[in-house]
């Protein structure tokens, strides 16, 4: 039973009663929010009678926010139920909204403390206010059903190259090792995030994703080094980036020379070619 509406109800009972309450079922009601014992009748009459009354009351106030477009219908009542379970601040969001299939349901609730864990195929993700301006978290708002209104000013951060380094790098290994291509949605999100300004929901970030992965490697390479090279110039100091690729270059080099990956020659030649670029 929804203790908010019974406290709700017992603050505006003059108004209530007796058009929706009686006296008695007040009095009940006055007794459980303020923790007096109750008689295993008026327990009953709780539990039936009057609970009744509270989840049509409840049923009035259910509001549900659905953004984004292309969803199962079946998945989005089956948020909306979910939704009512959880009895908080929450939203779904993810490949269960729009995928056949899915790897589990993602789960956001608002809350003060941060943690996450999985029951199931259920992923609770618990973020504070502070966490929900990231990017990530307003484009996973930004595709979902809700059951709130939630207007948020992203709070945008220059991510350190070292981050975006390794992120462009995991990306190219991952397609020369034939593995499943889950950093490159990373690099994309970031693309559009600081280049075209754009925070994708997360189907389109997946549409986005998916239009590079169905390509042969040679252009899933050249799509994803016009990125990299783009965020790079945008993002840092051209003489910052100047002096520090030539390091960075010249350490691939070597390292090339001992052990001659192939993922060597693709980080050599696009960091050349930024750092030409960040001399001129």
């Amino acid at each position: 039973m929804n203790e908010k509406i019974l406290k709700k109800v017992w603050e505006n009972r003059i108004s209530l009663v007796p058009a929706i309450f009686t006296l008695r079922q007040i009095d009940i009601i006055s007794k459980h929010i303020h923790k007096k014992n109750l008689t295993n009748s008026e327990k009953t009459y709780l539990y039936s009678t009057i609970k009744k009354k509270i989840d049509a009351l409840h049923s009035l106030q259910e509001e549900f926010h659905i953004c984004g477009e292309q969803m199962i219908p079946e998945r989005v009542e089956k948020a909306k139920k979910i939704l009512k379970e959880i009895n908080k601040k929450a939203f779904i969001s993810g490949s269960f909204l729009y995928k056949k299939d899915y790897r589990d349901i993602d789960i956001y609730i608002l809350s003060d403390k941060r943690k996450s864990y999985h029951k199931e195929n259920r992923h609770f993700i618990y973020l504070t206010k502070k966490m929900i301006s990231n990017p990530i978290f307003i484009s996973s708002l930004k595709y979902s059903v809700a059951n709130f209104s939630l207007d948020i000013k992203p709070e945008l951060k220059r991510p350190p190259f070292e981050h975006l380094n390794l992120t462009y790098q995991m990306a190219i290994n991952e397609i020369l090792n034939k593995e499943e291509e889950r950093t490159l949605r990373e690099l994309v999100f970031m693309y559009f995030l600081h280049i075209k300004k754009i925070i994708l929901d997360s189907f389109t970030l997946y549409l986005k994703t998916e239009e590079i992965i169905k390509t042969n490697n040679h252009e899933k390479i050249k799509r994803i080094n016009e990125m990299m090279k783009e965020l790079v110039l945008k993002l840092y100091s051209k003489k910052y980036m100047y002096l520090h690729l030539s390091q960075f270059v010249n350490m691939l080099k070597k390292d090339y020379a001992s052990e001659p990956y192939d993922n060597y020659p693709i980080f050599i030649n696009l960091f050349t070619e930024v750092k030409n670029e960040c001399r001129t």
